[in-house]
């Protein structure tokens, strides 16, 4: 009986003291790196394992922090990833890739100077990483830093001309900028270099709308709905400009089409009552009344676009 008393005493403090954690598996090991196609899981348990046998190298310790990170990342459990990534970059702070994870993890919780700085770090240490310019270039068009955001897209267009993404992703900041013409440059060199890039004849068709060209800004958004017709954007898109033309029915068809795919679309759901009410059915009225409960000002949209 002693014997087995001291036995558990053991056991305890084996599992209480930090430097007694067990070794792990090949299994373990198999699973953090992704071998074997675990679940998230899995991975983040072996993972686990990995880092609380700390053996192995500083660079082979982070790699575990990193891939376990990249587990919570795909989990959208941000808070620990950020940890994760911060860990294994005190054991090994060159790891551009990691700079790029952690920002992706701080952009997901609306910490943009913290995205911007990581991203920063990962641009340093791979001058070449398209994704992170690409997504700091995002960052800086939604604070309206066009300047710095077209530097990135010309970066990214100088490593890659040959990728139609350079090219939207660069005609998006134009169009936000207000510069549709260069917008639209941009756009038809994307189409070129890919013609089934529906998200391009759809950003190209917007930009038509705003010109005031609306039976160009039609066929692209037709276009986008031909490649990809599940996208709720380009139904509704095409519908409010065939409202502004004032072919009702058509309009109608499209908003349909548009709040099937995505039944809060209030902005879909205003412009089919807003349609309706138009053709004299009544029923539009409870369709405008459902868009004003998900956006209460939705109205004003549609009156900022002079269609009422």
């Amino acid at each position: 009986m002693f014997q087995t008393a001291m036995l558990r005493g053991l056991a305890v403090a084996a599992l209480l003291a930090p430097g007694l954690a067990r070794a792990e598996s090949a299994q373990d090991l198999a699973w953090c790196k992704g071998d074997g196609t675990p679940t998230l899981e899995q991975q983040i348990g072996g993972c686990t394992a990995s880092i609380e046998a700390k053996s192995g190298e500083a660079r082979t310790r982070a790699l575990s922090y990193f891939r376990r990170a990249g587990a919570y990342l795909q989990q959208q459990v941000y808070d620990k990833a950020i940890g994760d990534f911060s860990d294994g970059l005190a054991l090994d702070a060159g790891n551009a890739s990691a700079y790029y994870g952690r920002a992706i993890a701080y952009e997901a919780k609306k910490d943009a100077d913290r995205a911007i700085a990581d991203y920063d770090s990962a641009i340093e240490r791979d001058p070449r990483n398209v994704k992170a310019l690409s997504n700091r270039a995002a960052i800086y068009v939604d604070q309206r830093a066009y300047e710095r955001a077209l530097e990135d897209n010309n970066r990214v267009i100088d490593i890659e001309p040959d990728q139609a993404a350079g090219y939207l992703a660069r005609g998006l900041t134009y169009a936000r900028r207000g510069d549709f013409e260069y917008a639209l440059r941009d756009f038809d060199k994307a189409i070129v270099l890919d013609a089934k890039s529906a998200i391009a004849l759809f950003n190209r068709g917007r930009v038509y709308f705003s010109k005031g060209e609306i039976d160009r800004a039609i066929a692209d958004y037709g276009a986008a709905i031909d490649i990809g017709p599940t996208h709720a954007s380009a139904f509704e898109s095409r519908g409010f400009a065939y409202l502004s033309q004032g072919q009702i029915d058509k309009a109608i068809a499209d908003y349909d089409e548009a709040v099937k795919l995505d039944a809060k679309r209030a902005t879909a759901l205003y412009g089919r009552g807003t349609a309706k009410l138009k053709k004299g059915d009544a029923s539009g009225a409870e369709d405008i009344a459902a868009a004003k409960k998900i956006k209460p000002d939705i109205a004003s949209v549609f009156e900022q676009s002079g269609v009422k």
